[in-house]
């Protein structure tokens, strides 16, 4: 049994999330587009904690945080944001581990529970979008079974402009009979 439990956001996380928001930002800031500075402010906080509980109401977007047992402390917090294409519907999935718990299976725990709530929402896809330097989440979700589907658009970080990879992981199996294994000759 895992030592981290994920649930929805509840509205008794606001402690929680202003302390996670304020430890990470050095870390978020690294491989994501920076908050503007009155983010982390008491104000900021308080207004975006409440535009994601609002959020939560939607059938399009889902927060999950993960805590340690029973603790209320956040050590990984995660969201899907639901979209329509001509194929279906997909997730667009975002998440951060706080910085303590960085390889301790965190992570992992909060992936496979959004992995699984968008299954259960029937989305066809999970996409992600990471910076390209960011070995640790390219490990974790190409273990998680995403594969990479191509360039984004650069992210303009603190440390200069990053190229960005977007990250897929299908949900539906092949349609059709799975074709047996064949040895092809390709002309020269």
């Amino acid at each position: 049994m895992s030592r981290f439990c994920t649930r929805a956001l509840a509205p008794t996380d606001r402690a929680s999330f202003v302390k996670f928001e304020r430890n990470n930002r050095g870390p978020f800031e690294h491989f994501n587009e920076p908050h503007l500075p009155r983010y982390y402010s008491d104000v900021g906080l308080e207004q975006a904690f409440d535009k994601l509980l609002a959020c939560q109401h939607r059938e399009r977007f889902l927060t999950r945080v993960t805590t340690r047992g029973d603790s209320p402390q956040w050590v990984a917090q995660g969201s899907l944001t639901m979209h329509s294409t001509a194929e279906g519907d997909f997730a667009m999935l975002v998440y951060q581990t706080d910085r303590h718990h960085w390889r301790q299976g965190a992570a992992s725990v909060l992936l496979a529970e959004l992995v699984q709530e968008a299954q259960a929402l029937r989305m066809f896809r999970v996409d992600a979008m990471i910076a390209s330097d960011n070995l640790v989440s390219l490990h974790l979700l190409r273990r998680a079974g995403f594969k990479a589907a191509g360039w984004t658009t650069p992210a303009a970080l603190l440390r200069g402009r990053v190229s960005c990879l977007q990250l897929s992981r299908s949900l539906r199996g092949v349609v059709g009979p799975s074709l047996p294994r064949a040895h092809v000759h390709l002309p020269a």
